[in-house]
């Protein structure tokens, strides 16, 4: 997805469409590298009895777990649209109501990511330490 959401664009109908797609692409893809790394860390604390490795494996887990929990929270409370949201949220995205969300949404999300980037790098660290053990 080649756009991005500028604080700067005159806030239309149109791009509030495009921003809220956005934010939903951005979620959906964290939501999908967040599952992928809690498998590779549910392998590892599945094989490997190592007290350490364990250790590391679990907090990453778990960190990923509340990440997963507050992009749930932002995807239900904020972006949601359609059948499966909360009844308040099933209205267009866009209307009246929603167009003041637009800087929130984002506000939110970007602190998420920046969340996510920390947490990713330090996880993707510790696989990669095994991968150079052979252990993975």
């Amino acid at each position: 997805m080649n756009y991005t959401p500028s604080s700067d664009q005159l806030m239309t109908p149109a791009t509030c469409h495009q921003n809220h797609q956005y934010w939903q692409h951005i979620i959906h893809q964290q939501e999908e590298e967040i599952h992928q790394l809690r498998a590779l860390l549910l392998e590892v604390m599945n094989h490997y009895n190592s007290r350490s490795l364990q250790h590391d494996a679990v907090d990453y887990f778990q960190d990923l777990s509340q990440l997963q929990t507050k992009l749930d929270l932002l995807n239900r409370n904020m972006i949601c649209t359609g059948a499966d949201c909360p009844p308040s949220k099933q209205t267009l995205p866009c209307s009246n109501a929603h167009f003041g969300l637009s800087a929130a949404i984002e506000r939110h999300t970007t602190a998420l990511m920046s969340e996510f980037s920390r947490v990713k790098d330090g996880c993707l660290q510790f696989l990669s330490g095994m991968m150079s053990l052979n252990m993975l």
